[in-house]
């Protein structure tokens, strides 16, 4: 239902301003279409403008919204142009009586509410982007920090968390915190003007600065997204991720364990019987997973799990001979500029049937000679 009502958005908008342009031959209505078509073609641009900023790789999907979007914007840009109009012409409407009194109140309440929201929301993404300038010293920081978590404004929580020069106590309070928001995905027209909606203790695990003693409070959280990152993470103890591997079974944390080369190895080996393939393409990359595991994984089904064997360094030579033969191309290139094969098997590529892996194992060869 709401997928037909985004494709009528438009139609709909547009059928109600020829509506109140043909019954109404008047200025206000002037006022009205034109600001609304204004603000439908404005909104839609920023939509889309904010999308392609976005660094997600379903943020896309929001296309699908551009009709929506131009509707409510449409809409709210006429309530402005039939505002502004009852403002300009307040004259008038004061001599018109009560008929005309009442209109222009309601126009001006609703300027002045749009106004100050409209001012609120510039304020709040100036001063996120004041906050996470590489220009911002860590004293701003940490008193913007004291203010945005009082009102709970996880949006400039996430620049005080991603900013580098966040004072490293402060990121560890950030993950010690008590609220759960901290911990939640951001939602909200606000977020758009991030290239993210990241959870704001998730930029404090990306953060250079972060203190390796956080690892151990977030590695508590009852969020698997924030759990996932933590096992992922290259500062987690054996003790957290064993913790964990205990606490969560979420497809999100076997992906970050797979992906760490300080996750024991009989953790590994338990995921890799999971059968997922994301699982098995991030173990497939892990030098610490088992050779025999990774034996296996080099006749896996998905091509891309066997291209991250390939360029995986702890690969043994009956591994590499094994893929210096396989079907696929991509398979063999991602070999042949492994920088742990042995000789043999860059003499075997360098018979390659493809140009390119000929040419990459034939300068890797020459460097070994050398």
């Amino acid at each position: 239902m709401l997928f037909y009502l985004t494709l009528l958005a438009p139609v709909i908008v547009v059928v109600a301003l020829i509506a109140v342009w043909r019954r109404w031959r008047s200025g206000a209505a002037r006022w009205l279409v034109g600001c609304a078509v204004l603000g439908g073609i404005a909104g839609s641009a920023l939509y889309v403008f904010l999308i392609l900023r976005q660094t997600s790789s379903t943020a896309a999907i929001g296309i699908i919204f551009v009709p929506l979007i131009f509707g409510f914007a449409a809409v709210a840009g006429g309530l402005w142009g039939w505002s502004l109009y009852q403002v300009v012409h307040t004259a008038e409407a004061l001599r018109a009586g009560w008929r005309g009194v009442v209109p222009w109140l309601v126009a001006t309440v609703f300027l002045v509410v749009s106004v100050y929201s409209t001012l609120t929301l510039t304020r709040n993404v100036l001063t996120f982007q004041q906050l996470k300038s590489p220009q911002a010293d860590a004293r701003l920081l940490e008193q913007r920090y004291r203010t945005a978590l009082a009102a709970k404004n996880y949006f400039q929580l996430s620049a005080i968390a991603a900013n580098p020069n966040t004072p490293p106590a402060v990121l560890l309070e950030i993950a010690r915190s008590a609220d759960p928001g901290l911990h939640e995905k951001r939602q909200g027209l606000t977020t758009m003007f991030d290239r993210d909606a990241l959870a704001v203790v998730r930029k404090v695990l990306r953060n250079p600065k972060m203190p390796p003693e956080a690892l151990v409070d977030l590695a508590r959280s009852k969020n698997d997204y924030v759990l996932g990152d933590v096992a992922a993470s290259p500062h987690a103890t054996e003790s957290i991720l064993r913790g964990i591997a205990g606490r969560s079974d979420s497809y999100l944390v076997r992906w970050g364990l797979a992906t760490n080369r300080n996750t024991p190895r009989d953790i590994l080996e338990r995921i890799a019987k999971d059968g997922d393939g994301v699982t098995a393409q991030q173990l497939a990359q892990n030098p610490s997973v088992s050779l025999p595991i990774l034996a296996e994984l080099a006749g896996h089904a998905d091509e891309f799990v066997r291209r991250n064997v390939a360029r995986n360094p702890s690969i043994d030579a009956a591994t590499m001979e094994r893929l210096a033969g396989d079907p696929n191309e991509m398979v063999r290139f991602y070999l042949s500029i492994n920088p742990g094969l042995t000789k043999d098997v860059l003499q075997t590529l360098t018979r390659d049937p493809s140009d390119r892996v000929r040419r990459y194992a034939g300068e890797q060869l020459q460097r070994k000679g050398r």
